[in-house]
């Protein structure tokens, strides 16, 4: 009676412990399963509609008075990092959606918005075939660190086809920014920045005018109001990790629009056209390389040229200063 006894206490106690594992087990599974909430994304921040009166226009020199020739006039500065270029290498075949005109910049509380008014589409597809942005100079040294390129643009404000490129080491422009430095062995643009929350970079073709590119850049992204900028159209090289073209290309390899010197016609450094740049909120301009001529400090006031953007001090007729 007493074995039986046992037997029957050591099966129920066998049974509890089974009975608890069991639970347990079933107890870790449920818990296990429980579905996790992701963490909720914030959506990026969106862009409005630009202002229609521009804060600044930036008027670039003009290819087009003498491309049927397959020269420039005027506006390419190799050796100071500054191209009118918009034409084929050894053809010298005029490009017009290449061809820098205007670059006008409106903001609100968020956003910096650019407006870049090329010549023209390309004549065989209708289109916008290069790369279109704007370059910061945040530190105010002529060195470029920022740069915000769009590729096929569309008709509708997107991120999509926009790319922000940085440069962590500060090396774009070589130990001399702005002047060229053949040979300089350092890339230029070595990092992208994710676009999201409020730091983000839009882009779409100019509602009004299908030869232009509207970029809408945040004031997050940038991180600073005080800046320097310039605007691209790229259609040769395209490569930010190349910049300035022109510390890794020497004069006579790059080739010249211009017919009167000895290096003409354009070789290396083809299809491409950028601006001199202005400033935004800078009061004094003085000792910054790359400036638009048009850019000067009177009486400890920032002032540019609002007839003629761009053009030498001495033609001006209008000056605003602020």
């Amino acid at each position: 009676m007493i074995k039986y006894i046992l037997c029957v206490s050591v099966l129920v106690l066998l049974l509890a412990i089974l009975t608890a594992c069991g639970s347990k087990a079933e107890t870790t599974t449920t818990a296990t399963n429980t579905p996790v909430p992701e963490p909720t994304e914030i959506p990026p921040l969106q862009p409005g509609e630009p202002n229609s009166e521009p804060e600044r226009v930036l008027e670039d020199s003009d290819a087009s008075i003498k491309a049927y020739e397959h020269r420039v006039v005027s506006g390419d500065n190799f050796l100071n990092n500054l191209y009118e270029r918009p034409f084929t290498s050894e053809e010298m075949e005029y490009q017009p959606d290449l061809n820098i005109l205007t670059v006008s910049l409106v903001s609100d509380d968020a956003f910096f918005y650019y407006t870049i008014t090329l010549d023209g589409v390309d004549p065989i597809s209708g289109t916008l075939t290069g790369s279109y942005g704007i370059e910061f100079d945040r530190t105010q040294t002529g060195r470029g660190d920022l740069l915000v390129l769009v590729t096929n643009p569309t008709t509708e404000w997107s991120m999509e086809s926009v790319v922000v490129y940085g440069s962590q080491d500060a090396t774009v422009g070589g130990t001399k920014p702005v002047v060229a430095e053949e040979g300089y062995d350092k890339p230029g643009y070595t990092s992208t920045a994710a676009l999201e929350g409020d730091k983000v970079a839009w882009a779409r073709i100019d509602p009004g005018n299908l030869a232009g590119v509207q970029l809408a850049i945040s004031k997050a992204l940038l991180g600073s109001e005080e800046f320097a900028w310039g605007a691209w159209a790229d259609g040769g090289i395209q490569d930010p990790s190349l910049f300035d073209y022109d510390d890794n290309f020497g004069q006579s390899e790059a080739g010249s629009p211009v017919k009167t010197e000895d290096d003409y016609p354009i070789k290396a450094v083809y299809s491409v056209d950028n601006t001199c740049r202005l400033t935004y909120s800078i009061v004094d301009t003085s000792g910054i390389p790359g400036l638009c001529i048009s850019s000067q400090v009177k009486d400890g006031l920032h002032c540019y040229c609002q007839d003629t953007p761009g053009a030498p001090q001495e033609r001006c007729k209008i000056w605003v200063c602020e």
